[in-house]
């Protein structure tokens, strides 16, 4: 059975605040980082106990600041 996940996340005003910054400086952007992984969490906690035969994620950024996470995989039971 096909499993179709999407998670939209988003950040606020301040965090892209410092993430512009942290970008203009060349240094990693852990805000972004930490609000793509708690949208893998949410869909990590969604799956959990499935066994699947394959999966995929797929970001793409929607607005300055959010971002759609969608995942795709295929449940063996």
């Amino acid at each position: 059975m096909q499993i179709t996940i999407t998670k939209v996340v988003s950040k606020n005003f301040f965090i892209d605040f410092i993430s512009t910054i942290q970008n203009f400086l060349g240094k990693n952007l852990t805000r972004y980082e930490d609000m793509i992984n708690k949208g893998i969490k949410q869909i990590e906690k969604e799956i959990e106990g499935k066994k699947l035969s394959w999966f995929r994620y797929e970001i793409t950024q929607l607005t300055n600041g959010a971002v759609a996470i969608v995942f795709y995989g295929e449940d063996d039971e």
